[in-house]
């Protein structure tokens, strides 16, 4: 399941499992928050997505694992596009809007 809210001038995207052909259904123009999909896999968060949302921050709901997530791939376009990373793995629970 995907999810786009708009509520009170701020936009946000929540991709569930999402691969990145599905990624551009999430509708044009900019997030101020994307959650990431699929804990941040390879095949997710996509150029694409990337170049048309441009999320002020992204929110990767991680822990350990061995399928190595978040990807390098991802957070390196994330860092490209200039989003700001909230990887539950390292800073545990995460309220939106970041202070």
């Amino acid at each position: 399941m995907a999810l786009t809210l708009e509520s009170r001038g701020w936009r946000a995207a929540f991709l569930g499992d999402l691969a990145q052909p599905g990624e551009a259904q999430a509708g044009p123009g900019n997030l101020d928050l994307l959650k990431a999909a699929h804990h941040g896999s390879r095949h997710s968060s996509g150029e694409a997505l990337l170049a048309q949302a441009t999320p002020a921050d992204t929110v990767i709901s991680v822990g350990r694992n061995t399928y190595g997530h978040p990807h390098p791939d991802v957070l390196a376009r994330l860092a490209q596009v200039g989003s700001r990373v909230w990887r539950t793995d390292q800073v545990g629970t995460i309220r939106w809007p970041v202070p």
